[in-house]
């Protein structure tokens, strides 16, 4: 897989199965471990929203789905290939039944070649191997076991023409997001390489206190953004402080600042 220009090769399909229920499946294959829970909270809340317009009442909201495919560890300190993330009380470890938005997590890099693997082991590894010639057999094996291999990066979604015009919008704000967070991720890469790298100590200084600066202030202007595109599209600030853990107080201070600003 290419590993540069990570936002043109990413895998974005929005689907919709079952009795309505949807799924939004990202392909990330540059590291973004800074920012991926963000990322997948901010795309489950746009994801649920979308189901609704005005006039809809809640009980038509379906269960969604968000998928992660990702082609660099994400969680370090074991081998699942599959991670199911679901609510549960924090008191007694019960789950949330009526959990509306599961976040699942496949990590490419996990996936070996096993005579016998399960339907997510031989889907994770034709995505993973599709062009290596080294596994060109095994991989036609596993297409002409399941014949639903060959289409899975076809999906058609069957879904209301007024979906398709707010997924075009969600489209271009999530681009205009991820080119922010590209800066932000540049700079805490920059970061962790200048310490790694041990250059002399006046260079290591500068430029540590440099990435620092512009750490705090990448993160801000992408945190500022993702308020403002939630609250463009509807969602209220109880719920963005909730998404995005801080102050209501905050949230409020930004949203006003935006619009004193177009005034």
């Amino acid at each position: 897989m290419d590993m540069e220009n990570a936002k043109e090769t990413r895998m974005d399909i929005l689907a919709s199965f079952g009795k309505g229920e949807k799924i939004d499946i990202e392909m990330q294959m540059c590291n973004n471990k800074y920012e991926l829970a963000q990322r997948m909270t901010f795309y489950a809340g746009q994801l649920i929203s979308s189901q609704l317009v005005k006039g809809e009442d809640y009980s038509k909201v379906k269960k969604s789905y968000i998928l992660f495919i990702l082609d660099f560890k994400w969680i370090q300190n074991d081998d699942q290939l599959v991670h199911i993330f679901l609510k549960k009380d924090k008191w007694n470890n019960v789950l949330f039944e009526t959990d509306y938005c599961p976040f699942v997590i496949v990590e490419l890099p996990k996936v070996e070649y096993k005579k016998e693997m399960s339907v997510s082991e031989e889907y994770a590894f034709v995505l993973k191997y599709n062009q290596d010639e080294r596994y060109r057999d095994i991989i036609e094996a596993i297409k002409k076991k399941d014949k639903g291999i060959w289409n899975m990066l076809e999906c058609a979604d069957q879904i209301r023409q007024d979906e398709k015009e707010w997924l075009k919008k969600i489209e271009e704000e999530r681009n205009e997001l991820d080119r922010n967070q590209k800066i932000t991720n540049a700079r805490l890469e920059g970061y962790e390489k200048g310490k790694s790298e041990g250059e002399t100590i006046g260079e290591s200084r500068g430029k540590a206190m440099g990435e620092a600066i512009g750490e705090t202030r990448g993160k801000e202007e992408t945190m500022n953004k993702n308020i403002q595109s939630m609250y463009k599209n509807g969602c209220d600030i109880e719920f963005i402080a909730r998404v995005l853990e801080q102050d209501i107080e905050y949230i409020e201070q930004i949203i006003k600042s935006n619009l004193h600003d177009k005034v």
